[in-house]
């Protein structure tokens, strides 16, 4: 490993993990002066049955607890001025997110709203809201399996646009296998491909820090293992619980690096969707890799072996060999996830769905970005069916 001269990488989320899990989210409430969170939550049937979880973790806890479970799997931003309301009139001074996507999203953007501010006062690309940071309540994430990778990070959708807001980052994430029961296949599956892709561009992301890139490391080798476990049922809600673990982990190596490509092409082609986003992304992986690992650094692109195979198997392999490897194994894991889940992961955007116009009119719209010439050569690879 080569350390860089210069690097930047922090991680303000605390992770728990395991069987009551949920019992530390009291203590850590309470380590932090608070009092009287409010729990955000789903309104759908699954969503309240995971609140009653939560709610019984505060039984002889002594805090008050407000509850709002009736958001939606869409952002609702006309219902900030209301949540904001219920949390002030409620005497509220923390707030926990219960769930993910859109859920998270509410809390980051309530979180905002209620420092007297909005999502946007605190983008970092703007300099952020120093004034505002006081403000903030402390934010709590109970994370479930899916969701669109933003939730353990500084990331932000506000109903127009996707915000980079570091200073809205979660504190904790509570990762407790009473959370997994109940779990549908294909949104576990979508989570943990975005989780994977994301960790994978943290990894060769050359700007990154040593840190970012244990992270990454650590979510690849996570999600690889443990997402076909997961999905046939084999000690389901443990194997589940390392998947979660795996985005949690791929969110925090995702927040310090600098290159998100994949993700960007993933979420405009995955519109109007044939498949969702993380099956999109499945798509432009390998391809993705196959462009480091030719153009830009071959052992960087080499060193995935790792992650994904284990260190014997990086070790015999020859120099040569690695990316092409590397290659391989994502293709061969995603049609492993496609058998459990009984469908066909695309290997390629005609097979995602994606028609030409639609993939002419993207790179025409990203033909004065920085990485033009990466994206235009990982799109015009991903386009058919490769041979392999």
């Amino acid at each position: 490993m080569t350390l860089p001269e210069t690097f930047f990488f922090k991680c303000p989320l605390k992770i728990n993990c395991g069987s009551h899990a949920l019992e530390h989210l009291p203590v850590e409430l309470a380590a932090v002066g608070s009092r009287a969170p409010l729990i955000l939550a789903n309104g759908d049937p699954i969503g309240k049955k995971r609140v009653k979880t939560v709610t019984d973790a505060f039984r002889t806890s002594g805090l008050t607890l407000g509850i709002y479970d009736g958001l939606t799997d869409q952002l609702q931003p006309e219902l900030l001025p209301v949540l904001a309301t219920v949390y002030r009139d409620g005497g509220c001074d923390s707030l926990i997110a219960l769930g993910n996507g859109p859920v998270v999203d509410m809390a980051k953007c309530l979180n905002a709203t209620i420092a007297g501010g909005d999502a946007a006062a605190f983008d970092d690309s703007q300099g952020g809201d120093a004034d505002h940071l006081n403000s903030l309540a402390p934010l709590m994430l109970v994370p479930v399996p899916g969701g669109n990778g933003d939730e353990p990070t500084g990331y932000v959708c506000d109903g127009h646009r996707r915000l980079k807001a570091s200073a809205l980052t979660p504190a904790a994430a509570f990762i407790d296998p009473a959370l997994m029961k109940r779990t549908n296949d294909r949104e576990l599956a979508e989570g943990a491909l975005i989780g994977l892709a994301r960790a994978v561009e943290a990894f060769l992301d050359e700007s990154g820090s040593p840190m970012g890139r244990a992270y990454a490391h650590t979510a690849i080798g996570l999600i690889v293992q443990y997402l076909p476990m997961a999905l046939r049922k084999n000690n389901r809600d443990r194997s589940i619980c390392a998947v979660v673990n795996g985005q949690v982990a791929a969110g925090c190596a995702f927040s310090g690096a600098s290159a998100d490509i994949c993700h960007s092409l993933g979420t405009r082609l995955a519109s109007p969707p044939v498949f969702t986003p993380g099956f999109i992304l499945a798509a432009l992986l390998p391809y993705l890799v196959g462009y480091v690992g030719t153009a830009v650094s071959p052992d960087r692109a080499g060193e995935l072996l790792y992650p994904l195979a284990g260190e014997e198997t990086y070790a015999i392999t020859a120099a040569d060999l690695k990316v092409s490897r590397v290659m391989a194994l994502l293709w061969e894991f995603f049609e492993a996830v496609g058998v459990e889940l009984d469908c066909v992961i695309p290997s390629s955007l005609v097979e995602a769905g994606v028609d030409t116009e639609q993939i002419e009119t993207l790179l025409s719209q990203l033909a004065d970005e920085p990485l033009a010439q990466c994206i235009a050569h990982i799109i015009d690879s991903a386009r058919s069916k490769p041979f392999r």
